[in-house]
């Protein structure tokens, strides 16, 4: 009797659920995903969220897109735990992206239109090496613009 019970709760709570199309739109995976410009040298990379191990560390003027993780399905946003914020960006020489845990305040976050590639990755479809799409790279340029302008000074 529980099993059926139990069987029935799940049907109905999935069926109370908005669909799936209706919740990619409600979450903004259709309009904007985000991205940012590193704004110091030497800006550490973590493995994850709590680590003290540092696995890459990236420069000024460098640009990380964000991601964040719900189930099986990713976004490409920042989202903080534990005062860092995932990133993803090219690997050198790879068709492959790297990811970590950075602090906030080393990034100068920007948004791109997800209208370049489908879930909006900020990669372009491509066999060489990973380069962001057209759309991530007219916001990053546009955000570094606007920093060069400002650390010039």
């Amino acid at each position: 009797m529980g099993w059926r019970f139990g069987a029935v709760a799940v049907v109905v709570a999935l069926t109370a659920q908005p669909s799936w199309a209706q919740w990619m739109e409600e979450s903004g995976r259709h309009g904007k995903g985000q991205g940012a410009i590193v704004v110091r040298d030497g800006a550490p990379v973590y493995e994850d969220e709590s680590s003290t191990e540092v696995i890459r560390s990236l420069k000024r003027g460098d640009a990380v897109a964000g991601m964040h993780r719900m189930a099986i399905v990713i976004q490409y946003e920042f989202v903080e735990e534990n005062g860092r914020v995932r990133v993803i960006y090219p690997r050198k020489g790879s068709s492959k992206p790297e990811s970590g845990w950075m602090d906030p305040d080393d990034l100068s976050t920007f948004t791109y239109s997800c209208g370049c590639e489908d879930d909006c990755i900020p990669w372009a479809a491509s066999f060489g090496p990973t380069r962001y799409n057209p759309c991530f790279q007219e916001a990053r340029d546009e955000k570094l613009d606007k920093l060069r302008a400002i650390w010039a000074k």
